[in-house]
C-alpha cells in the first residue's frame, strides 16, 4: 500500500475525492476542508494499492493536482486493516510487481549529480579505450 497526501486547491477538491472515493483500489479516505496553508486549500489522505497508484497519480496529475497543489507518497510497510486488505484484492495485478512510476522518478532524479570527478574518469576512460582501438586490444577497449 501506499499513502498519498494531497493537497488541492478548494475547487477540485470535490473531484479528488469523488475521484479515490470511486477507486475500489482506494481506501481510508480523509478530506480536511481548509487544512492546508501554503499552497492554500484542502488536504486529501488516503491509502492506494501499489497496483494502481501510477494510475491515480496520473489522473490527479491531469485534474492539475501537482501544478496548484502538491502530491506527496510514502511507502506503508505494515497496515493491518480488513479494509486495505479488500483494497489490494482489488486492484489489479500483484503488489509484489506493482512499480509506482513517480516514485522511481523521484528518487532517481534526487540521486543524479554531473560532477567534476565523474567528467575525469570519463575523459580518462575514453583516453583508454582510444589507445585499445589504436592498439586493438579488446582488453583496454572493454576496461
Amino acid at each position: 500500500m501506499v499513502h498519498l497526501r494531497i493537497v488541492v486547491p478548494s475547487d477540485r477538491s470535490g473531484k479528488v475525492a469523488d475521484l479515490l472515493g470511486a477507486s475500489p483500489s482506494a481506501c481510508n479516505l480523509i478530506f480536511l476542508k481548509g487544512a492546508a496553508r501554503r499552497p492554500a486549500g484542502d488536504v486529501i489522505l488516503c491509502d492506494i494499492a501499489r497496483e494502481d497508484a501510477s494510475v491515480l497519480i496520473e489522473d490527479l496529475k491531469e485534474l492539475g493536482v501537482a501544478r496548484d497543489g502538491s502530491i506527496s507518497l510514502e511507502q506503508i510497510d505494515s497496515q493491518l486493516s480488513d479494509t486495505a486488505d479488500r483494497a489490494e484484492h482489488a486492484a489489479r495485478g500483484a503488489a509484489s510487481n506493482a512499480v509506482v512510476w513517480e516514485e522511481v522518478e523521484a528518487r532517481t532524479s534526487e540521486n543524479i549529480e554531473l560532477g567534476g570527478n565523474f567528467l575525469i574518469f570519463m575523459v580518462l576512460a575514453c583516453l583508454i579505450a582510444s589507445v585499445g582501438i589504436y592498439l586493438g586490444s579488446p582488453i583496454l577497449i572493454v576496461g
